[in-house]
Formats: C-alpha cells, sequence, structure tokens
C-alpha cells in the first residue's frame, strides 16, 4: 500500500485553502481521484476555503493567482458534482486556519485525521496537538503537496517543533496567496546557517599534507577512530583545484590539489557539514574525505549528470542539437526548476555567489545537478569566484574573496541567469556599439525596450524577436531589474528568488492553458522568426520568405528583411562579393554591376601621366582608360585631349572616282568594301570620313565609336531610335557628300568639328556630349543636302 493509499484507507482527509491553489494541485487531483473512487473516502473542504477561493478569483491586483483561483474553483465543482469531496462548515465560521484547530481539537478523540495544507504554521499548530499529554486521542497527521501532487511531510522535529527558523506567527489576517507553495515551507535550525557581515578570521594557512590519493589509491571517511575506505576508482574531470572520481558509493569524491588545501577551506567544508541539507540535484558535501595519516584532502558530494548549460543552450546550434524538441514551455520549466533549487539554498541562508552556467548541468527541464557547490558563501566564508555578467554593477572590480556577498548582490545574478535562459546565452547588457560589459553593467545601461521607453540599442538578430514574444509581466521585470533606476534595480529592491518563481510559474501556466498562444503562436516558440503579432496591426505573408510580417512595412509584398538581403555574386574585375538586393532588383529595377564600388574608384584613378608629342604638356590616363585600350589591343593615347581635338593636318589623299553608299553590296553598283562597315549605321558617316583619310576599319577612332554606340548609346531611352533613324539616312548622306563638289572641305570639317571631338569626350567619359555632338553634325548634315 502506498504512501496515499494508506491515509485514504485510515484517515478523515481535510484540504487547505493553499494547497487548492498550490501549482501541483493539478496533478495531486489526477493521483488522488482514483483511490477516493477505490476507499470511497471523500476529501473534506472547508465552507471557509471555497469562500477564499472565490474572493481570490475576483482579485484583480493579482492576476496569475485570481487565474488560478478561477481554474480551482472548476475543479472544485466537477469534484463536488462527481461525490469526490464534501463540503464542512458553517457561514459563521471564521478563517480555515481556526475551522481546522477546533475540528482537529474535537474529532480527534474518534478519527485519525489528516491535514493537507503547504502553511508551515499552521501544520506546526496541527501537528502538535499530538503532544497534548491530558488527552488519549488518535494520532493527526499533517502533509503537503509537493511538485509531483504526492504527500510530503514538513520533518518536524517533535521535541524542538517551536524552535522553527523564522517562525513570526500572525494568524489574524491571513492571506493565502502568499503561502509557500513550493519547497519545505518549514525549515529548522539545524538545517539554517547564521547570517553575518564580518568575513572569518580562520586563516588560509597550507595544512600539512603528506600524501594526495590519485586514482586507484584510497581516501578515508573518520567516524571517530573508525576510518571507512572510499575507493578512488577512476577520475573522471579534473579543475583548477582538484579532480573528481567515480568511487566505490553512490558518491563521487573531490580531491584537492596540495596546494589548495588549507585551515580556511578544511574549516568551511566542515561547517557545510554541520547543517542537514539535503536536496536532490544540489551536490553538496555530505562527508569530509581525509588520506592514510588522517589528514584533509576533499570530500565526498552526490554524483551529477548532465549538460553544462553553457554548452548545451547557450550557443544556438548546440542548443538545437542537445534538445530539438524544445519549447518555450521547456525553458520556462527549467527556469522553475532552478529557481526552486536556488530558493532551497536561499531558505538556508547559503548564497551562491558564483552563478556560473557552466556549474549547471541540465537534464531534463524537470531535472538539473548544481556543482561546484563548495565556493557558496556560507556564514563568513565569502565565495571567492565570479563571472562579469553574473556581478551586480555595486560590486564590479571588487575582489571577491575580499568581502561578502548580500542576498541583493546574489538576486542580480539569478536575474542574469534567467534573462540568458529565455534569450538563451544572451547577456542582458550586450548592445549595439555598447562599451565593455564591465562598463555596460555599472552604467546599467540597459537595451531591450519596455512600452515607449528604449535607449534604441537593441542586439541586431533573433533577440528582438525572442523578447518580443515574452510576457508583459516578463519584459517588465527583466527591464526594471536591469533598467537604471528601474523599480527593482537596486541591491535593496531586487526581485527575491520566490518573486521570480511565482512569474515563472505563472509563465508556464499561460503556456500550459494555450492563453498565451491565442494572441500568437509562435511565442511558444523558442526561437520566432518575426516580432509578436499586435492584435490592431494587418499582417501579410513576404512573397520571398513567406514570413507574417506587418503588412505597412512591405513593399511589393516584400518584409524589410528581404529587401536587404538578395542575390551574392563576384566583381568581374577583382572577385570581391557583390550583393545585389531585391530592393534593388525588384523595387529600383537597377542592372546589376559587373563591378564593385572599389573597382570603380580605383578605374577612376590615374594609371600613368604622359607628356603630349604634340604640345608638350603632361596628361593623365586613367586605369579604367588603360583597361579599355588595352582590352581593344591598341595603343595608349600619346597626344592630350586638347591635342587630340585640335588636329588640323591630316592626309588628304582620296581615290579618283565617286562611287555610290548603300546598306549592302550590290553587283549592279561600285561600292567601298561597304562589308566592313557596321550594319548599325551610326559609324556610317564615320566610316567615310575614316576611308576618306585611308584610315583602316579597325582604326582607333572608328573602333571607339562602335563600342561607344554598342555599349552605351545603345541602352539610353532614346538610343534605339536614333541607330535606328541613322541605318536609314546615313547611306543617302554619303551618297549625297560623295557627289558634293565641297566634299573635301566636308570631310575636312567633319573630321575636325564632330569626328576628332567625339572621341575626346568618350576618351573624357563625357558621353551624353559625344551624344549631342554626333546629332547635331547629322543634323547639320541633313540640312546641308535637304534630306
Amino acid at each position: 500500500m502506498n504512501n496515499l493509499e494508506y491515509y485514504f484507507s485510515n484517515y478523515k482527509i481535510f484540504i487547505d485553502t493553499c494547497s487548492i491553489l498550490h501549482f501541483a494541485s493539478e496533478k495531486f487531483w489526477l493521483n488522488v481521484v482514483p483511490i477516493i473512487q477505490k476507499t470511497d473516502n471523500k476529501i473534506i473542504v472547508p465552507v471557509r476555503a471555497l469562500d477564499e477561493i472565490k474572493k481570490h478569483c475576483a482579485n484583480t491586483d493579482k492576476p496569475e493567482l485570481m487565474d488560478k483561483a478561477q481554474k480551482e474553483l472548476e475543479t472544485i465543482n466537477r469534484l463536488l458534482s462527481a461525490g469526490l469531496i464534501e463540503l464542512r462548515g458553517e457561514e459563521t465560521d471564521n478563517f480555515a486556519d481556526n475551522v481546522f484547530q477546533v475540528v482537529f481539537t474535537k474529532f480527534r478523540m474518534t478519527h485519525k485525521l489528516l491535514l493537507i495544507t503547504q502553511d508551515g504554521d499552521l501544520a506546526s499548530d496541527i501537528f502538535n496537538l499530538n503532544n497534548i499529554k491530558s488527552v488519549k486521542a488518535n494520532p493527526v497527521a499533517v502533509k503537503r503537496i509537493n511538485k509531483y501532487g504526492f504527500l510530503s511531510n514538513f520533518y518536524f522535529n517533535q521535541n524542538q517543533s517551536k524552535d522553527r527558523v523564522g517562525s513570526n506567527k500572525d494568524t489574524s489576517n491571513k492571506d493565502t496567496s502568499t503561502k509557500n507553495t513550493d519547497i519545505e515551507d518549514t525549515i529548522l535550525e539545524d538545517e539554517a546557517f547564521a547570517l553575518t557581515k564580518r568575513i572569518t578570521d580562520i586563516p588560509d594557512d597550507p595544512l600539512t599534507v603528506s600524501v594526495i590519493p590519485g586514482e586507484g589509491n584510497s581516501a578515508y571517511v573518520l567516524q571517530g577512530e573508525k576510518q571507512i575506505e572510499i575507493k578512488l576508482n577512476e577520475a573522471v574531470a579534473t579543475g583548477g583545484e582538484g579532480t573528481i572520481y567515480i568511487t566505490n558509493t553512490p558518491y563521487v569524491a573531490k580531491i584537492y590539489k596540495k596546494e589548495k588545501i588549507n585551515k580556511r577551506k578544511y574549516e568551511k567544508i566542515k561547517l557545510m557539514l554541520s547543517k542537514n541539507i539535503e536536496c536532490e540535484g544540489i551536490c553538496y558535501p555530505v562527508a569530509c574525505l581525509y588520506n592514510r595519516d588522517k589528514q584533509f584532502v576533499g570530500f565526498l558530494m552526490p554524483k551529477a549528470r548532465g549538460k553544462e548549460l553553457q554548452r548545451s543552450l547557450f550557443i544556438k546550434p548546440l542548443f538545437l542539437k542537445n534538445f530539438p524538441n524544445w519549447r518555450k514551455r521547456d525553458t520556462v520549466e527549467l527556469c522553475v526548476t532552478i529557481l526552486e533549487k536556488i530558493k532551497y539554498l536561499h531558505d538556508r541562508n547559503i548564497i551562491m555567489g558564483d552563478i556560473n552556467p557552466s556549474n549547471i548541468l541540465v537534464v531534463s527541464p524537470k531535472e538539473v545537478h548544481f556543482v561546484d557547490t563548495d565556493s557558496y558563501q556560507i556564514e563568513g566564508f565569502p565565495c571567492p569566484v565570479g563571472t562579469i555578467n553574473y556581478t551586480a554593477p555595486e560590486i564590479q572590480r571588487k575582489n571577491f574573496d575580499s568581502f561578502l556577498r548580500t542576498m541583493g548582490n546574489e538576486n542580480f545574478a539569478v536575474a542574469t541567469l534567467l534573462f540568458m535562459i529565455m534569450l538563451p546565452g544572451k547577456p542582458p547588457y550586450s548592445q549595439q556599439g555598447g562599451e565593455s560589459p564591465i562598463d555596460n553593467i555599472i552604467k546599467m545601461d540597459f537595451s531591450y525596450p519596455f512600452g515607449e521607453q528604449s535607449n534604441r540599442k537593441t542586439p541586431d538578430g533573433p533577440w528582438r524577436f525572442i523578447w518580443s514574444h515574452l510576457t508583459y509581466d516578463m519584459k517588465e521585470a527583466f527591464y526594471q531589474t536591469f533598467r537604471k533606476d528601474g523599480e527593482t534595480s537596486t541591491e535593496k529592491t531586487r526581485l527575491s528568488v520566490d518573486e521570480w518563481l511565482s512569474k515563472f510559474k505563472y509563465y508556464l501556466y499561460l503556456l500550459d492553458s494555450g492563453k498565451l498562444g491565442e494572441q500568437d503562436k509562435m511565442s511558444e516558440e523558442i526561437f520566432p522568426n518575426r516580432h509578436k503579432k499586435n492584435p490592431n496591426v494587418t499582417y501579410t505573408r513576404c512573397t520571398l520568405c513567406q514570413r507574417e510580417v506587418p503588412e505597412e512595412t512591405c513593399r511589393n509584398g516584400i518584409c524589410k528583411e528581404c529587401l536587404n538581403t538578395g542575390e551574392v555574386y563576384r566583381c568581374s574585375k577583382c572577385g570581391k562579393e557583390i550583393l545585389y538586393t531585391n530592393y534593388q532588383k525588384y523595387i529600383k529595377n537597377s542592372k546589376k554591376h559587373d563591378i564593385c564600388q572599389e573597382c570603380f574608384e580605383y578605374g577612376n584613378e590615374v594609371y600613368s601621366t604622359e607628356f603630349c608629342t604634340d604640345c608638350g604638356r603632361l596628361f593623365e590616363i586613367t586605369n579604367r582608360q588603360y583597361d579599355f585600350y588595352r582590352s581593344k589591343g591598341l595603343y595608349l593615347p600619346k597626344r592630350c585631349n586638347p591635342c587630340r581635338k585640335n588636329r588640323q593636318s591630316y592626309s588628304t589623299t582620296s581615290t579618283a572616282s565617286s562611287p555610290t553608299y548603300s546598306r549592302s553590296t550590290s553587283s549592279n553598283s561600285t561600292t567601298r568594301n561597304t562589308s566592313s562597315r557596321s550594319s548599325g549605321s551610326l559609324c556610317f558617316i564615320t566610316t567615310a570620313v575614316c576611308e576618306y583619310f585611308n584610315k583602316p576599319d579597325d582604326c582607333y577612332e572608328l573602333t571607339t565609336l562602335r563600342h561607344f554606340r554598342d555599349e552605351w548609346l545603345r541602352y539610353q531611352p532614346d538610343g534605339s531610335d536614333l541607330i535606328s533613324e541613322y541605318y536609314h539616312i546615313a547611306p543617302d548622306i554619303v551618297n549625297k557628300l560623295e557627289a558634293s563638289s565641297l566634299k573635301d572641305e566636308i570631310y575636312s570639317e567633319l573630321w575636325k568639328d564632330y569626328i576628332s571631338p567625339c572621341i575626346g569626350y568618350i576618351e573624357e567619359n563625357e558621353l551624353q556630349k559625344c551624344k549631342e555632338l554626333y546629332i547635331s553634325m547629322v543634323n547639320n548634315l541633313k540640312n546641308m543636302f535637304s534630306l
């Protein structure tokens, strides 16, 4: 018979308001309903307890409690309808606690009674009824609901049940909403350490150690004069202080390096062992270890397992590899699990000091292990180590072993740990353009927005999305903690572990109930890929990435992020990557550039400086001009641009005949090798001029103008029309010119006033001027010959 079956078979069972509102009450009802049906022993709920729950249902000041009360009231009504519980009491009854006192005092004479409550004070008072010797009565039992939905003891010491730590009892005005609903509510004196503000004066003098046992050797636990041998079977880890060994016991051994063993450390371990500290997952010392000469060398502790929080969750690829199926609910539950263990320590006045994610091992959201516990701050023994990100602003740049941390210092570290779990691996003071981590922490320059409040330095990447999907309550808590002058930003005002625990349990409730996902299902994911939806905003799917984004932020159906990305290709000159953005492609309809900006600027730089062969002046040739001439197989210019423009004497040799020009070779007419002329005909007139001066078809001038036509003019808005017009008119112009008695003067004028200046404009990259001058030449010829 298990624990629950035993009590339901032998006791009358009552339940208190705070247990009904316990976070694991749903699990409790699932566990006990089959047993109630089997034993036909209904749980008794006082009428006054039900009234308290109804009162909480209307408590808008505490929405978490209100939601929980409403949910549990529905559960109570269902259980009443099913005949699984019963209401007892009168409307005139006072507080539920008073009802239990009266009922248990009266009916323990005839019944075995069990009270289920989370209230340590009430449990102690009811339990102490067993100490009344003047009346012979049945035993009274008290139990609490644990996190698994089963019943656990309060571990009262029957002889010292009044000597509880922090037992400041006041039943005159109880608030069931503030009762602790997690790890043991009642802490005995032999579990809690004293609070002190003074560092121990025990020196850190080295202790005499003749030998340090290693793998295959033995260490010993001393019990009086008796030595219990502990075999050090295998070394599994080595650190700065010592080595961890698997032993022949259920525990592992930490053996210090010889130079790390001193009197202060020995006395601290002995002090740690003086209290009854035992919590699953906290690898706390259980016994000192000695060598064969009875000299202190280390201690035994529970085994730990799991993956380092630092390496398994704080690096996204490793997170997805180690826990591929996790969602937001799992990280929130992990925070609850960690907070429960920290609460256990804080309730016993143990300050962790170095809250380091490398010292927290994760198995699952419900199972974690704390290691390196011998560095915890115990009474006057400070924690000698720390990590920048987890060190409060007021103690940055201090020597950790020179002072004792306060609970306020510790609460900063706790908040940082929670933040870095919710935004995996991101420190709260990481920001764009920030200073050093220490300076950012000291200035408390927190970069994540809350409402309209923001320093606009939120880190780029997924962090903005993750932050936006946190609950309002969680964002407010982090903002007020980490922002300078926030309501909970100082050593004395920071949120305690209990307060964080309440917030994360409510967060877990919102996720489990589906309420968080009602507004935006992506809030249930660890790594959302967009901001949380605003119910007052219209959303659309980006045509490229298919993500839902605010419609007003899109251009042509494309979101901002996609507009800033695009095709990556390499520069045709240097091979450097160039980004051709979707904005350039779809919005501006820009052409892809062949070369990068650096190569473009390089092309405008001077390649060489030459002396003009005509005037003797220096002129510059750019890298772009050099590349152009060499790509065409041409020599570099030997004359400066003005001299090229002003060349006036050319060969005037011409043929004796005046042939007729046409666009194609004809057997019925005499022609000048028209097959060498470009069919584009912008160069038709130029070809005639060059032939007049006996220049070859691949001369510099013709080659330059053809390149101008094919690589630039063709792509201008009116370029194709101009080329088409000249295609039809140029042959008529050339025929008229050849028949003219003034052709020699006209050819010379065309060369001097038009062709040569056009080449000069092209060389100076003034292409529009070249185009305008060429149009002027054609128009003058058309007017001259009445075409």
